[in-house]
């Protein structure tokens, strides 16, 4: 495994493990939930869960530099704001278990976005070194 291999199975790693995790988390709320339309956030949630480890532990995805792990992300971001403006509006209490995930998925978001950036740097600035080593022999 190359340093590069290394970075991104982490930015990987950590992206899919945040969805997979909060999808197991939020998953025993389906069953609480009182209208179909409650239920849909959490069942989103849970396929995005079992989506997002599927994808990591096949092939060899988990070592390749993508925005997998950000649209994962950004498609449960975009769940619980649904739920949020359109499918819970109306009721207050079912609004408040809303707040905790939407914060959690925005800094997952803007985390992921950064790490994604900061990895094409890292990995433009390693090429240049191996080419000066390169170029020096």
């Amino acid at each position: 495994m190359t340093i590069r291999d290394a970075i991104n199975r982490g930015y990987n790693l950590m992206g899919t493990a945040i969805v997979a995790i909060s999808g197991f988390a939020f998953f025993p709320e389906f069953f609480t939930e009182d209208e179909l339309t409650h239920k849909l956030d959490e069942g989103v949630l849970f396929l995005l869960a079992l989506g997002s480890i599927a994808w990591y532990l096949t092939g060899k995805h988990k070592f390749s530099r993508t925005i997998v792990p950000i649209l994962f992300t950004a498609t449960a971001l975009v769940m619980k704001l649904l739920a949020f403006f359109v499918f819970e509006t109306g009721d207050p209490a079912d609004l408040g278990d809303e707040f905790g995930a939407l914060i959690l998925f925005v800094i997952t978001l803007a985390f992921l976005i950064w790490q994604y950036v900061s990895i094409k740097r890292i990995a433009a600035k390693e090429e240049a070194e191996v080419a000066l080593v390169g170029s020096s022999r």
